[in-house]
């Protein structure tokens, strides 16, 4: 079953129905518009002035092993290498969401589309016939993600748990293309509260 990237930002559109508080509302549709920039390999629109510091910081655990990126410089040479390596493109399922006046938290699993070569690199089991098959990564990530006084990003704290690997069938891959086709005409359709 092809995923439906369109609730890419589910649990963020939850929330802005319910919140009234005007600075948690600039927080999360900040996020909204990252995820969505970050899917449609858009890297220069999430680092813009309007939405993240000049000089972000970002610290990701993974096999609980912290990675900086420190600056703007590493952040946007680490986005630039997922739209390179053609693995931007991901689906967050079972996402909760919390925020307050730093910033938000997020528990979700992700669903992330890669080529077989870099899933190679991660472990996955890929034949040598499969290296440009596209495979999907499973993992649970908490994200704790900070925000300055005009509720810019300043930086995000991601825990990547263990992941899993499957083959995606042709018919069920997302491209970037896609991505950008059914997700930006969204970016201005925010959420009302109820």
């Amino acid at each position: 079953m092809k995923y439906d990237i369109r609730l890419l930002t589910k649990a963020a559109d939850d929330l802005l129905r319910t919140v009234t508080n005007p600075r948690h509302r600039k927080i999360l549709i900040n996020y909204r518009r990252h995820a969505i920039f970050e899917v449609c390999g858009r890297y220069d629109d999430i680092l813009a002035e309007e939405l993240t510091v000049p000089d972000p910081e970002y610290l990701m655990y993974v096999g609980g092993f912290p990675v900086a990126y420190t600056g703007r410089e590493r952040v946007e040479a680490l986005y630039a290498s997922m739209v390179k390596l053609n693995a931007c493109v991901m689906m967050f399922e079972n996402e909760v969401l919390r925020v307050d006046d730093n910033g938000f938290s997020s528990r979700a699993t992700f669903q992330i589309f890669m080529p077989g070569a870099m899933a190679l690199h991660f472990g996955a089991p890929v034949a040598g016939d499969q290296l440009d098959d596209i495979f999907i990564q499973t993992t649970d990530r908490i994200m704790v993600w900070d925000y300055s006084e005009d509720c810019r990003l300043k930086g995000e704290n991601i825990w990547v748990g263990g992941g899993t690997f499957r083959r995606c069938p042709p018919e069920e891959v997302i491209t970037i293309e896609e991505c950008n086709e059914l997700l930006i005409p969204l970016l201005d359709k925010v959420p009302e509260p109820a």
